[in-house]
């Protein structure tokens, strides 16, 4: 029954979407009925021209600014009652799952009477229809903190806006946006349709999907696209009302942030991931499912930047706005991709059903739209004030342009097997080669970019007192990359470059909070207070810029001082990989929740330590009649330690495949590190809203 009330639910999302999307609008702004039930409207004074006006001396309508409250508040229901309907279907659909309710084929084809509770959770959110209704309610979520956000007069920058046209903009495109989703819901993959005759049991779970990271990892995706579809209406609005200035910068902030982290963190639990299944020992593929979610990240990440360009000197506005759309853009269309049978090597669940052409076509019209709207603007989008080629503005724009072809870069070999397809080539791959082949020469400037920046001046700066103030960094970081270089001459330069610039982008950082910190008289008394006066922003930024030195170092020294050696073991026998010694004491047969495994059992020694215990897994699921293998790691301080079994070789002794990855504990401390930045002006940015006192949030 909960399925019936998680369909109509479905149904309801949409009418109220498009009943937001219409009474946001501006012809519904204007319309005499929405002034015979909402009160009547203002005039401004003088007759000046506003956003609806057809000209000098036309009047303009907008909401009387002491009757606030009084009008928002059915603004503010239609957002909650969206909310509401979204957490009964999705509670609807885990009610299905939980109980195993195989009447629904999105049920019968990807769960088991026997799969584990945890798993059955989030295989809810790994079909179609699932994934769908995981990203209506958290566009619903935002829908509702939107809200809040715009209509609070006292907390909000447009509260003191003369007509109220830029968030009802946004909040009508929001709905609109929720519509469109809802309606592909409904027709691509409806989670909710039932079978006539409900078969015994399911298919069970694609046991590659049985992981508790996939559990996660879905959530934090579709909270980040949620996130971009408000800096997409945001964006829609500005260029309606033709006000794309500060104060939309401003707005965008949180969002950016937002989606920044929360994409993020999704990126690196599919990295970790990668690297941990199957004992493969690398932590990106470059498949589909992989690009589709780096591709908005880039884009998030250009656009965190010159959003700030736009906050502090009103400047980027044309760039700004064009990637306000396009992070969406490409993020919308990844989950197209991931979600239909265009690409032969995805997995099962992936693939599983329909061809989401609803999705698409959906992404057509909103986007050809959205470029058109941007286009006829764009005259209005023009630069107030030039800034200077050597200027922050300069070097941060500079990035994003980088960052921006780094995602087309990724794009095109995402797609470029699908259009040889469609040509009648053969079916290809693009792999790990190309994409460094081609993004190694574009990343090195934009990395190097990234030491200047953050201590350029706004407007315009001179080259001596730049180099005046990288002197140091230029030094360490020479010293660092030669030591580096004449220790592994031999080897490729790729990873050389890498810990160079890692070592750059670190020493760039720390000199300039040092020079803040301690070269800064004028700061204060104390270093704890000119740490406050520094700001949360600046403190984000450069844990993030060090954490990504961190990874980047990590990544690079692994790949030097990698080992890999595969060996025939008997019981008893000890492997020697880096400072470790692995001692093999041979394989259990036992009985997990829904699979049996063959676990071999290895006792690990350093310096003739017994450290720790590792059990490696072969599991094999018979609902699926999948085997699967399952790595035993160990995250030490010299390094990742991967062991894995096969089968039986030929002398009668279990093959052992063991590899040792120096630093890479340095990749996911830098990930961690990065995440952590976002997070604190994500905190500090809420914490400052309820605080009239206190430390500035720039």
């Amino acid at each position: 029954m909960l399925a019936e009330f998680g369909h109509f639910a479905l149904l309801l999302i949409v009418v109220t979407g498009f009943g937001q999307a219409v009474l946001c609008s501006p012809l519904w702004l204007r319309s005499s009925i929405r002034s015979s039930l909402l009160g009547p409207a203002t005039v401004l004074a003088g007759g000046s021209p506003g956003p609806f006006s057809d000209g000098p001396g036309n009047m303009s309508v907008r909401l009387p600014t002491q009757d606030l409250p009084r009008q928002t508040s059915p603004y503010l229901i239609l957002p909650l009652g969206i909310l509401v309907l979204a957490i009964i279907a999705e509670a609807g659909l885990l009610h299905a799952f939980i109980v195993s309710d195989f009447s629904l084929p999105i049920v019968a084809d990807v769960s088991h009477s026997s799969t584990p509770l945890l798993f059955r959770i989030g295989a809810a959110f790994t079909p179609d229809g699932g994934a769908m209704v995981l990203w209506l309610l958290a566009v619903s979520l935002v829908n509702v903190v939107l809200a809040i956000q715009l209509f609070t007069p006292e907390k909000s920058s447009y509260a003191q806006d003369d007509d109220g046209s830029l968030y009802h903009n946004a909040l009508s495109v929001l709905g609109l946006l929720i519509a469109v989703l809802g309606l592909a819901t409904l027709i691509d993959a409806d989670p909710f349709l039932r079978m006539a005759v409900a078969p015994l049991d399911g298919r069970g779970m694609n046991p590659q999907n049985q992981d508790v990271l996939r559990v996660l990892r879905e959530p934090f995706l579709y909270l980040g696209l949620a996130g971009l579809a408000v800096i997409y209406a945001l964006t829609i609005s500005g260029l309606l009302d033709k006000k794309f200035d500060r104060r939309i910068a401003e707005t965008m902030r949180f969002w950016t942030i937002m989606s920044w982290v929360s994409l993020g963190t999704a990126i690196a639990i599919n990295a970790y991931r990668s690297y941990s299944q199957q004992a493969w020992g690398n932590w990106w593929y470059w498949d589909t499912a992989e690009n589709s979610l780096l591709l908005p990240w880039l884009l998030t990440t250009a656009l965190v930047h010159c959003r700030a360009v736009l906050e502090k000197t009103e400047t980027l506005k044309g760039w700004t706005a064009f990637l306000g759309l396009s992070a969406l853009a490409v993020g919308w269309f990844g989950v197209y991709l991931t979600r239909s049978d265009l690409f032969g090597p995805l997995t099962e669940t992936l693939m599983k059903s329909g061809d989401s052409m609803t999705l698409l076509i959906g992404f057509c019209v909103v986007f050809a739209g959205s470029y058109y709207l941007f286009w006829q603007r764009s005259d209005n989008l023009g630069e107030p004030r030039p800034f200077e080629p050597i200027s922050r503005e300069s070097s941060m724009f500079l990035n994003s342009v980088i960052l921006a072809l780094i995602a087309a870069v990724v794009l095109i070999g995402t797609i470029y097997p699908l259009v040889l397809r469609w040509l009648g080539g053969e079916n290809i791959t693009v792999g790990g080669p190309f994409y460094v082949e081609v993004l190694v020469p574009m990343t090195v400037p934009l990395l190097l970019l990234m030491g200047f920046a953050p201590t350029l001046r706004w407007r315009q700066d001179e080259v001596w007192l730049i180099g005046r103030r990288m002197k140091l960094a230029a030094i360490l970081s020479l010293i660092i990359f030669l030591f580096v270089s004449i220790r592994f001459i031999d080897l490729s330069p790729a990873p050389l470059i890498g810990i160079g610039l890692a070592g750059w982008i670190l020493t760039a950082s720390l000199s300039d909070l040092w020079a803040r910190l301690w070269r800064q008289p004028d700061h204060g008394e104390s270093k704890y207070r000119n740490l406050q006066l520094l700001g949360p922003r600046y403190l984000s930024m450069t844990l993030a810029h060090i954490g990504l030195a961190v990874m980047l170092a990590g990544g690079a020294a692994s790949s030097i001082w990698e080992e890999q050696i595969v060996v025939s073991a008997r019981a008893g026998q000890s492997i020697q990989a880096g400072p470790y010694n692995l001692q093999y004491e041979g394989v259990s047969l036992l009985a997990g929740e829904n699979y049996a495994t063959r676990q071999a059992k290895f006792i690990l020694y350093r310096h003739a330590l017994p450290v720790t215990e590792l059990y490696p897994e072969i599991r094999y699921y018979p609902i699926r009649g999948v085997e699967t293998r399952e790595a035993g790691i160990w995250h030490g301080r010299d390094g990742d330690l991967h062991v894995s079994v096969g089968d039986r070789a030929d002398d009668g002794g279990r093959v052992v495949s063991v590899r040792f990855l120096p630093m890479m504990t340095w990749v996911w401390a830098g990930m961690i590190l990065m995440l952590t930045g976002g997070a604190i002006s994500i905190v500090t940015r809420i914490f400052l809203r309820f605080q009239k006192n206190g430390v500035s949030a720039s």
